[in-house]
């Protein structure tokens, strides 16, 4: 018979219960057992103890005794007494252990015996103790003795017999445990045996239940599958219920669209939506919608945004993830965004209906989808029966209308043929009138062709004279650059000549002739800025000047204009006056420079007008656009910026104030005019202020003064200039030089500074400052940390201190009159002599407005005296640096062997560390501090350069200068980007390993050394170190020019080989093999400087020779025709000599 579960339950657990009843009887029954043997052993242990006892007591007795009668000292027996108490005590406990154990019991009386017979004997001992001799004592002793001895005997006895039964008893204690033990473990087994039968059972019973379970799990599921098709199945029924219900008796497509919309967007419980219907336009026009924003597109192109290209699509397009730019859900409470827009096009077979666009907050479901399917072919054909229902009322209307203009027309054609009868008799009375007129007309017709023959003549004269006057201007323009040539390329010699005298390095002039000569440079330079002038028209008429537009604080603009103009105020005791509305935006997008050249020329006809105790007032305001503005770019800005120039001059008169505006023309033009001038300030203001979209007003009363008034849009477009504007080349930056200005630059008097004292070894800092007080202030805390100094208050004359004492280091304004402090630091940062000197950047132009590239530090005006003592903490440290630390990023041209073994036989007191990728090089320079990094750009130059650009940004906080070396040609954008990344670009050649260590040396190792003599005038000329012993070809057909610069270069003790043209270069170069490089005039007889120089590029022996371009001609388009020829570089002329040796030292240390 087969037991169930319950039975099997029941029988285990009875199993169990009785196991444990017996286990726990067993436990009782041991557990009495082990106390009642506890008690006993308990107690004799206690009898033992009183045994020990008795024994240890008449131990003591007896030392005590023999001690008396060893020394009479009575203290020995004080305790027998007590001794005797306690006997008794002991003798009574063990009477009672032994009450029961009759033998113990007569053991024990002959130990009280004994006992006793001692007792007697120490008393009787003690009481006769004085009659004692020594016999005495020793039978008292022997007798003492043997008692003694009896009674430990009779303890022995039965203290051995006691230890016996103890014994027997801890052993049956111990087998009754051992029992115990036995019956535990079997106990506990048989219940393990138990549970684990059960749990067998156990798991069978859940096995065959989970079974059914599982069984029951899956027929609930497949029944739940049932019901939600069916549910889904009855959902999708009356949701095509719902709308077949909202399509009927619907007439217009409007209609169609929101009901059909409505019952969609309720049913799907969808927040907004839109139908877009498909007109005859074939443009998707939006006919319903739910809950859509008011600035929704009303229409769609196909193909245009989510809904015009799910029109060209089949399916329905599901969109996530919308931009909160793209559909606004809005509501009385708000506005909100959708999470899914789905496109639903609506094609009734292969013809596009339209597309419904639906929203909803959480994405769509699959049976959502499914639905929208099948209601979006419904929705197809109604929207066609809909069409094609108004396509039918259409035509019906139209063939009423025709049937009514048919009508119409049969009575018009009745009234026509009356008419017509009556016609043909006035037309045959008028025939003979039309004869008469087509008589005129013939004569009419010949007068009109000779006067259309006489405005093509015209036409043609008008085309032959726009011609002439675009080949006039052609000729104006190579008329000028020819007379910039034929006026510089003189010019040229006069500069250079009169620089020599004025020099007077012979010592054989007289302070008069010293000072002719300075008056002939003077005139000279004079005449120069009249023909760049002249060129800087030309330019802007002819379209040919570029514009940089950005973002320029007006603020600025407005301190760059009082620094260079209130001290030419207080030379002329005028008052300069400035204001700034508050209506004028802080920033203007604009080209800097020309608006400030538009607003010095303005201010410098002022000054020049304007007599003493006058006044000149400079503002800035926004005003609206008006409607007598000229220029579209002012009718159609939203603000015009206002810049007015308003003086107490002299005036100009009212028919002259035309004139001024033209070239050449003034308002005094007679030969004993009271003012000079060349009359191009003003025309040049007008072209720039054309070219920025603007135009110049002025009002001007005779005697009263003038107002020139210039308006520009605010918001200026790049387009409204002539041309885009275009970054400067590299080259183009270089020759900045110091051919900006062409001038006399003159030493300033008003701070004495140390530049007369000063001696090799010294300490110098050049202080270039234009505020005399602060300037004073840096050279007396120089002095303080033992600097000489040198004060500087113009850009220029910055410029030619630093190249005449090289001085240790720099303290730098950013404003600065003639040249600006940002200049001079690209400069000094690009001339090989200057380029290791830290310079420090002191201003209070925002540093963030600035390009500072290589600057040491920047510190913000006002400076506090902290920050002053900061710059030079940093100066000394860096001054102070012995061992130099160089880094190298190696790659595929510099290995790490080679490189290593370069700098450790050149530098061995180098330290070095070679990094194989760019985060080890970036690790390393931000823990360490490094004099120099050397980078291997490898082949892939973008990745290089942007690897180059990391590195940059984390040196960014530090002075670190880079050395770029690279295997690949560079066209001049990805050279200009590789300068800013870096300092030195040197190319994979044969002697490319030496020219890295020149480089490198340069900005470890150099050493400033600067002679001490005195300045004997104000002029200086530049340092030209690195040329002497070279040999340079001077190709010039002009003998002054070429008698000129050959004295100039053989004072730099170069040898100097001179050609007239290009044939005789070739032939020079040929004979020549040794020439280290060629100054190259351009316009020459026989064979010029282009043809020249492109023959010299064409022989593989010269194709690395420098050629510097010497050229009179200063169009952008003329540098770019050179350097095609395969110049190296150019220069204009008249020839700034620093110049001319900076590039000379440049190209020949490459």
């Amino acid at each position: 018979m087969k037991l169930t579960i319950a039975a099997w339950l029941l029988i285990g657990s009875a199993f169990t219960i009785l196991i444990g009843i017996f286990l726990g009887i067993s436990f009782f029954n041991t557990i009495q057992r082990q106390v009642e043997e506890a008690e006993w052993v308990k107690e004799k242990n206690e009898t033992l103890d009183q045994l020990l006892t008795l024994e240890k007591l008449l131990v003591d007795i007896e030392t005590g005794q023999r001690a008396y009668r060893s020394t009479n000292e009575k203290r020995f027996l004080s305790s027998l007494n007590q001794a005797q108490i306690n006997i008794g005590l002991v003798e009574d406990n063990l009477t009672n252990s032994f009450r029961e154990n009759s033998p113990k019991l007569a053991q024990l009386a002959q130990i009280q015996q004994s006992v006793q017979s001692l007792v007697q004997l120490w008393s009787s001992t003690s009481e006769n103790d004085s009659g004692l001799n020594r016999q005495s004592l020793i039978e008292i002793t022997a007798l003492e003795k043997k008692e003694m001895d009896n009674v430990r005997m009779l303890v022995k006895k039965i203290y051995t017999a006691e230890r016996y039964e103890l014994s027997k008893r801890e052993a049956s204690i111990k087998t009754l445990i051992e029992n115990l033990t036995r019956k535990t473990v079997l106990g506990t087994f048989l219940l393990f045996l138990v549970a684990a039968v059960l749990t067998y059972f156990y798991a069978l019973e859940f096995k065959s239940r989970k079974k059914i379970e599982n069984q029951l799990s899956k027929n609930v599921e497949e029944l739940e599958e049932l019901n939600h098709s069916i549910k889904e199945r009855s959902w999708y029924l009356a949701g095509l219920t719902v709308l077949n219900d909202a399509l009927q008796n619907i007439n217009t497509l409007e209609a169609l669209g929101q009901s059909a919309l409505k019952s969609i967007t309720d049913y799907l419980e969808l927040p907004a939506g839109g139908m877009y219907i498909l007109d005859e336009s074939e443009k998707l026009a939006l006919k319903a919608s739910v809950a859509l924003s008011a600035q929704v597109s009303q229409s769609y192109a196909l193909g245009e945004g989510l809904v015009g290209q799910a029109a060209l699509e089949r399916q329905i397009r599901i969109t996530k993830l919308i931009p909160s730019s793209y559909w606004t859900i809005e509501s009385g409470s708000g506005a909100t965004n959708a999470g899914e827009i789905a496109c639903i096009p609506l094609w009734y077979g292969k013809e596009l209906k339209g597309v419904i666009e639906l929203a909803s907050f959480s994405p769509f479901p699959d049976h959502h989808i499914e639905l929208l399917k099948k209601v979006s072919k419904d929705i197809s054909l109604s929207v066609n029966e809909i069409q094609s229902r108004l396509k039918v009322g259409r035509l019906l209307e139209q063939l009423k209308e025709q049937k009514a203009i048919l009508e119409n027309q049969q009575d018009e054609l009745r009234q026509t043929n009356e008419e017509l009868s009556h016609q043909t008799e006035s037309l045959m009375a008028s025939e003979e009138e039309l004869r008469v007129q087509e008589e005129e007309l013939r004569h009419i017709n010949s007068e009109l062709e000779e006067k259309n023959e006489a405005i093509e003549v015209a036409r043609q004269a008008l085309a032959l004279k726009a011609k002439e006057l675009e080949v006039t201007s052609t000729y104006k323009s190579e008329f000028l650059a020819n007379m910039s040539h034929e006026l510089r390329t003189p010019l040229n010699s006069v500069l250079i000549l009169a620089n020599l005298l004025s020099e007077n390095k012979s010592k054989n002039l007289t302070d008069k002739q010293v000072e002719y000569a300075n008056v002939i440079r003077k005139s000279g330079t004079d005449l120069l800025k009249l023909i760049n002038d002249i060129l800087d028209l030309s330019k802007i008429e002819a379209g040919k000047i570029d514009f940089q537009f950005e973002n320029v604080p007006v603020k600025n603009i407005l301190r760059d204009i009082k620094q260079l103009f209130e001290v030419v105020a207080d030379e002329k005791g005028v008052i300069f006056l400035t204001k700034i509305e508050a209506s004028v935006p802080t920033a203007l997008h604009t080209d800097k420079q020309r608006l400030e050249q538009i607003i010095q020329n303005l201010l410098s006809n002022a000054f020049k007008f304007t007599p003493k105790n006058g006044q000149i007032t400079l503002s800035f305001a926004a005003v609206e656009p008006q409607p007598d503005f000229a220029t579209e770019a002012l009718k159609k800005a939203e603000q015009v910026l206002a810049i007015s120039v308003e003086d107490t001059g002299v005036g100009i008169p009212f028919e002259k104030q035309q004139l001024i505006f033209e070239a050449f023309q003034q308002a005094d033009g007679s030969t004993s005019r009271r003012y000079g001038g060349t009359g191009l300030g003003l025309s040049i203001i007008r072209e720039l202020v054309k070219r920025l979209g603007g135009e110049v007003r002025l009002q001007s009363e005779v005697g009263k003064g003038s107002t020139f008034s210039v308006f520009i849009p605010l918001k200026t477009n790049a387009g409204a200039a002539a041309a885009s504007s275009e970054s400067l080349t590299i080259s183009e930056k270089r020759n900045f030089s110091m051919t900006e200005f062409h001038k006399e630059i003159v030493s300033q008097t008003k701070i004495e500074d140390d530049r007369h004292s000063i001696e090799k070894g010294d300490l110098v800092m050049l202080i270039i400052e234009d505020d005399p007080m602060f300037a004073g202030i840096v050279r007396d805390l120089a002095r303080d940390k033992n600097y000489k100094t040198i004060v500087a208050l113009q850009g220029d004359e910055g410029m030619m201190y630093a190249q005449k004492y090289q001085p240790s280091a720099i303290i730098l304004d950013v404003q600065l009159p003639v040249v600006d402090g940002q200049s001079i630091l690209s400069w000094i940062k690009n001339d090989e002599q200057l380029k290791h000197i830290p310079v420090h950047v002191i201003s209070g132009a925002d540093a963030s407005s600035l390009s500072l590239e290589g600057a040491q530090a920047f510190i913000q005006k006002p400076v506090k005296t902290q920050d002053l003592e900061k710059v030079f903490s940093l100066l000394e440290a860096q001054l102070n640096v012995k061992i130099k630390k160089v880094l190298i990023l190696v790659g595929e041209f510099i290995q790490r062997n080679t490189i290593g073994q370069v700098l450790g036989k050149r530098y061995p007191d180098l330290k070095w560390e070679v990094v194989v990728s760019e985060q080890d090089a970036a690790d390393h320079i931000a823990q360490n501090d490094y004099d120099c990094l050397i980078v291997d750009i490898r082949k892939n130059l973008d990745q290089g350069m942007e690897r180059l650009r990391r590195l940059k940004e984390v040196s960014a906080s530090k002075v670190l200068p880079v050395i770029v070396y690279i295997d690949e040609d560079l066209n001049l954008a990805k050279e200009r980007q590789l300068k800013k990344l870096s300092s030195v670009i040197i190319r994979e050649s044969t002697q490319s390993m030496e020219r890295l260590m020149d480089e490198m040396e340069l900005f470890l190792f150099k050493v400033q050394e600067v002679e001490t003599k005195k300045l004997p005038q104000p002029t200086v000329a530049f340092s030209s170190g690195g040329l002497e012993g070279k040999k340079v070809l001077l190709v010039d057909d002009d003998m002054r020019n070429v008698f000129a610069l050959s004295t100039l270069l053989e004072e730099q003790q170069m040898k100097v080989i001179t050609a007239d043209n290009g044939r005789e270069a070739l032939e020079e170069l040929r004979l020549h093999t040794d020439i280290d490089i060629v100054l190259m005039d351009i316009m020459m007889p026989e064979m010029d400087g282009y043809e020249a120089t492109s023959r010299i590029r064409h022989d593989l022996r010269l194709s690395k020779l420098p050629i510097i371009a010497l050229t009179a001609k200063a169009m952008p388009e003329d540098r770019e025709k050179v350097i095609e020829a395969g110049a190296s570089d150019y220069i204009t002329k008249p020839v700034d000599t620093g110049q001319l040796f900076s590039l000379m030292r440049v190209w020949l240390s490459k």
